[in-house]
């Protein structure tokens, strides 16, 4: 891992959905195959491209992208439009 992948993973950080508590980048392996995801250090709470796409968007034939940029991208993608929820929430 590089210094620039490193810091990018450092701006990237959140917390988990469901306790608060911090969230850890980590490499997982699954059956014939690796991927890689967020993991809660409190209560145990996975997020990964797989959940992050059903989370998203109920369409069950998007495909799941294996490299980490995309994957980046995706959490990108819901910090988004979580926080635009919570924004949404606040104001009503």
């Amino acid at each position: 891992m590089t210094v620039k992948d490193q810091s990018d993973k450092e701006k990237m950080r959140i917390n988990c959905h469901r306790c608060n508590g911090r969230m850890g980048f980590e490499k997982f392996y699954g059956t014939g195959r690796s991927f890689y995801g967020w993991h809660c250090v409190l209560c145990g709470d996975i997020l990964d491209a797989v959940i992050l796409l059903h989370r998203l968007s109920q369409d069950a034939s998007i495909a799941i992208p294996d490299n980490e940029e995309e994957i980046m991208s995706l959490i990108k993608k819901y910090k988004s439009a979580r926080s635009q929820k919570v924004m949404n929430c606040k104001s009503a």
